[in-house]
């Protein structure tokens, strides 16, 4: 048995680490949680932690002295890993402030930093391991030699069990976009042109009471099915979003070409709505130029986003089964997890 730390201390990423959490606890590790304040009711009630500190981090000040109270711990507690979740700008002081004697890894949400920024490369020389959110990222790091850092990819896509409330229409199908308004990353003005079939329901799964949601949604009241699209006005449960996930037909991400942060989702990063389609075996539905990723050739139809309205036609046309490859279990993502970062030999 050892003493592991896993830290967060971004308010962001916290759906990343009850996988870690379960996966650490099959092998009787202590395991304690360091976090950012602003994370408390999201993890509160995770099972299966020796300890949660949580850090406030309002000030610059408070910054520090979390820093000091991370790193007295690990020592005084004999720690001998520490896993960053978020192996980003933010830890840079932090790291080079714990002993050297303490193995760290830590996971990369962008991977196109590895090679262009400044700070990244300084964690980097402090990291002894990368860890990314899914094979086609591994691949290209390693296809374009983003980092010396041993790198390996694990999927968190296992949640606690929630409580289900949620009754769906019979014979209704939803297509969930999840997540709030980002026209950064999400193709909006596609849906204009959307001929929505009866039956169906857009749920847009995030939180829409922004300025600029509000101005799409007014927009979008002109679409002669906007009664076909969901929207919420304010903070969605933990449960409730699941609940919807759960229940939905299919995920839409909807990344497309002439969105600004086309490339680095092509190769650099996952969205959350992947993750969420994995964990309960949904279907995606994904923009073609995604085709050469392997997870999205087994599990997503294809559609040209210059022609959306094809898309059901597409849906009803499928005859594919999703979700047979075993990397989709618990104990295939533990596993190779595990083996990467405890140094194990496991034949997967």
């Amino acid at each position: 048995m050892i003493k592991i730390g896993l830290i967060e201390v971004g308010a962001m990423h916290d759906e990343c680490l009850y996988s870690q959490i379960q996966f650490l606890k099959h092998k009787n590790h202590k395991v304690t949680l360091f976090c950012h304040a602003d994370l408390e009711p999201r993890i509160k009630d995770f099972p299966d932690l020796s300890k949660i500190i949580y850090l406030d981090l309002s000030s610059k000040i408070k910054k520090y002295y979390a820093w000091y109270k991370i790193r007295k711990y690990l020592t005084d507690n004999n720690f001998s890993k520490v896993i960053f979740n978020s192996a980003e700008r933010n830890i840079l002081k932090l790291i080079f402030f714990l002993p050297t004697k303490i193995e760290c890894i830590g996971t990369i949400h962008n991977a196109d930093k590895l090679n262009k920024k400044n700070y990244q490369k300084k964690i980097s020389k402090r990291l002894k391991k990368y860890l990314a959110l899914n094979d086609f990222i591994k691949d290209n790091v390693q296809k374009e030699k983003l980092t010396t850092n041993k790198i390996e990819s694990y999927y968190p896509i296992f949640f606690p069990e929630i409580k289900r409330s949620l009754v769906k229409p019979k014979k209704e199908i939803w297509i969930t976009i999840p997540g709030g308004f980002d026209s950064n990353k999400r193709d909006y003005t596609i849906l204009k042109k959307w001929k929505i079939t009866k039956g169906i329901k857009i749920i847009f799964l995030g939180n829409y009471n922004n300025l600029k949601a509000r101005k799409f949604i007014n927009n979008l009241k002109l679409h002669p099915s906007f009664s076909s699209f969901i929207f919420f006005d304010n903070y969605i449960s933990n449960e409730l979003f699941h609940d919807y996930i759960m229940q939905s037909d299919f995920i839409l991400p909807l990344i497309h070409p002439n969105v600004p942060y086309y490339d680095l989702y092509l190769k650099y990063k996952i969205s959350g709505s992947y993750n969420l389609a994995f964990a309960y075996k949904i279907p995606l539905l994904i923009e073609q130029s995604f085709s050469e990723v392997k997870d999205f050739q087994e599990n997503s139809i294809f559609y040209n986003y210059k022609n959306i309205n094809n898309i059901f036609n597409l849906i009803n046309k499928n005859s594919k089964e999703f979700y047979q490859n075993p990397k989709w279990e618990f104990e295939y993502q533990k596993e190779k997890y595990l083996s990467f970062v405890l140094d194990s030999q496991v034949q997967l």
